[in-house]
């Protein structure tokens, strides 16, 4: 009997220290996939706040050198509330795709978003009891968002991008961006 309790804890041991090795190895995967993604962004001269690798278990990609998608909080600039990068796929110093969302801080007033009727949010809102339609433009280095054609805020940009879509949503104006080159996300 005695022989049977020491074996079994013996076993209960290793089962326990292989979990534990288990849980340091994903640990110390996911710190290794950051580092890949700060090696990219740094290459890049990329002010990088914050860096959340997503895609579990981080300890196969990691074996793969593959950062699935990871959500990069980038420095604000005057006028924005939140400016996220999103590198999807990054390999070898390499990004498959890279999009950013700037949320621009809402124009004075009392703002209310519309919504449509499935909840998600359009390029409008009520502003001071008016409807206001926003939208944005990239030119000049430069990306600009509009309420119903007039300017209401800017920042600068080093890289080309696409506008993909306007959303006023309860924080802010959110300008959908993605890059024309996926090679280096140079944020200003």
């Amino acid at each position: 009997m005695k022989k049977a309790i020491i074996a079994l804890v013996s076993t209960l041991c290793i089962i326990a220290a292989a979990i534990g090795a288990l849980f340091v190895w994903e640990h110390q995967s996911k710190l290794a996939l950051e580092s890949q993604v700060e090696d990219f962004l740094d290459a890049c001269d990329t002010d990088a706040t914050s860096i959340d690798v997503h895609g579990r278990p981080y300890i196969l990609y990691a074996m793969r050198d593959s950062a699935d998608l990871t959500y990069v909080d980038l420095a604000l600039q005057a006028g924005t509330n939140k400016d996220q990068l999103l590198v999807h796929r990054l390999s070898d110093s390499h990004a498959d795709r890279l999009t950013r969302f700037v949320t621009f801080d809402h124009p004075d007033g009392e703002v209310e978003p519309i919504e449509r009727a499935d909840g998600s949010f359009t390029d409008s809102a009520e502003v001071n009891g008016s409807k206001v339609t926003f939208s944005a433009d990239v030119a000049d280095d430069r990306l600009q968002v509009f309420a119903d054609g007039s300017a209401t805020g800017q920042i600068e940009m080093k890289q080309d991008v696409t506008v993909k879509g306007t959303a006023v949503t309860n924080a802010g104006v959110v300008v959908e961006l993605e890059y024309d080159s996926p090679d280096c996300p140079a944020a200003a």
